[in-house]
């Protein structure tokens, strides 16, 4: 019997952030909403999500994904230490029926090892990114082949809204609209439009909107820039209007946000 040979398109993952934490009462009462996927896990109990009204904890036995626009609200009442991955993937949605999925690590096989690894790269202080990025993507890919067939669904991968994602990824400083992006797609605005939430869950404006203020909390978390700075290099104009919308989107100003950070960042050392 001759052989035969399957060419397979893995789903393509795009790294958002991959940092650990220790929580806090600033986690409390924070909507969990956006465009991305996110990985966490918790090193110890006292913090967790409101789903369907009921308060759930994270626990550490297990590795938690959430689909984009979950809109799940979080609480805290312990300061356990969590390390999360906020992610896209090209061609898979979530599911609205299974906005928490937990992955017990003791039956994940190798997920569980790669988890310990990407921990302990937090705690060496020369680890190269790249490394990181590896453990990352691995954790990833891991995790989501254990996901339940019924947490999510694969949708057609069109390369033209593909090709509009990764401008607005690519070029968050400059002004952006829709005629713009529907060039580049080679569509109609309206059929734009559609296609772009069929295949993103979000609109074209919710997207952007989600790539610069993930960008700007990356850079007030590692970075030394002025609010100001912030502001010109995700191309937003109004600093007023990017602490309203910053506050909506992480429950506390930008800089308190920066402030609490630091001086976690501080009791740490």
């Amino acid at each position: 019997m001759a052989k035969q040979s399957f060419y397979l398109n893995a789903p393509e993952i795009h790294l958002c952030a991959v940092s650990k934490t220790r929580l806090s009462s600033f986690w409390n009462h924070l909507m969990l909403g956006g465009c991305y996927w996110r990985l966490y896990h918790h090193t110890a109990r006292g913090a967790g999500v409101f789903l369907d009204g009921k308060k759930l904890e994270l626990v550490p036995e297990k590795v938690y994904l959430l689909p984009p626009n979950c809109n799940l609200r979080t609480w805290s009442d312990g300061i356990p230490e969590q390390l999360y991955i906020h992610f896209e993937v090209e061609n898979i949605s979530g599911s609205r029926a299974h906005l928490l999925n937990g992955i017990e690590l003791a039956k994940a096989g190798c997920v569980a090892g790669i988890l310990e690894e990407l921990h302990e790269s937090f705690a060496q202080e020369n680890c190269p990114p790249a490394r990181r990025k590896l453990l990352a993507l691995s954790l990833l890919t891991a995790s989501i082949a254990k996901l339940p067939k019924e947490a999510f669904s694969e949708i057609d991968c069109d390369r033209r809204i593909i090709n509009a994602c990764d401008f607005i990824r690519s070029n968050t400083d400059k002004e952006i609209n829709l005629s713009m992006l529907a060039h580049i797609a080679g569509l109609s605005e309206n059929v734009f439009l559609r296609d772009f939430k069929a295949q993103t869950g979000s609109t074209p404006y919710q997207y952007l909107l989600h790539v610069r203020y993930t960008q700007a909390a990356r850079l007030l978390q590692f970075g030394n820039c002025t609010i100001d700075e912030i502001c010109y290099m995700i191309g937003v104009n109004d600093r007023f209007h990017f602490s309203r919308t910053f506050k909506r989107m992480y429950g506390v100003p930008p800089a308190q946000y920066r402030k609490h950070l630091q001086e976690q960042t501080s009791a740490e050392e």
